[in-house]
């Protein structure tokens, strides 16, 4: 019988191997069905920008009421920054920083979140800071088993702007410490991982 202690460290383990297995699995599922193959996937969505992400230094994601065991509506927003962009077939090369505003409700807890309903606005800058308009992408995953209910914001489609009608996938990896959640509760959090627009 593992003693009290030992409790929350085992739930933030189990946490954080379930997020780990949604950053993979978050890439595949907004570019096809999930009964197709793995490697049959890979060939039909082709890459066209890849970014590093941050939450910005002072403005972490934020849960409103805070997250808990108990599943319960809770608004999520947050504001990202875009780095290091990508274009692997070119087209979108002038594409090179980003900042990025997300917001939305859901049913949420500590291990997870469903329900979920918002949008997520990008701004798009060139080398020289130049604003080169903003995308708009709306959600398509409506749940998700993670920590951080604001993985789904990142798992959706492009309505209109630059990089119109083509998928994200994405995922939020915690820089900050979330074991409270299953104890006191989180409010917020700072994170670092990847943005991926496929076509």
């Amino acid at each position: 019988m593992p003693s009290p202690r030992s409790r929350p460290t085992k739930v933030s383990r189990a946490i954080k191997a379930a997020a780990t297995t949604l950053m993979a699995l978050t890439a595949l599922a907004t570019s096809a069905p999930a009964s197709v193959p793995a490697s049959t996937i890979q060939h039909k969505a082709a890459e066209t920008l890849r970014c590093r992400l941050r939450t910005v230094p002072g403005h972490p994601i934020t849960f409103t009421p805070k997250l808990t065991l108990q599943p319960r509506t809770t608004k999520v927003s947050g504001s990202l920054k875009l780095t290091d962009c990508t274009s692997p077939d070119g087209k979108y090369a002038q594409l090179r920083t980003g900042s990025g505003e997300a917001s939305g409700t859901g049913q949420a807890s500590c291990g997870g979140a469903s329900g979920i309903n918002g949008s997520a606005a990008i701004t798009w800058y060139d080398r020289s800071g130049r604003s080169l308009g903003t995308s708009t992408l709306k959600p398509t995953l409506r749940s998700v088993n993670s920590y951080n209910p604001a993985d789904s914001f990142l798992a959706g489609e492009v309505t209109r702007g630059p990089l119109a009608h083509l998928h994200a996938a994405g995922s939020i990896t915690p820089t900050s410490d979330v074991t409270a959640c299953t104890s006191s509760g989180l409010r917020s959090l700072h994170g670092t991982g990847t943005l991926r627009f496929l076509r």
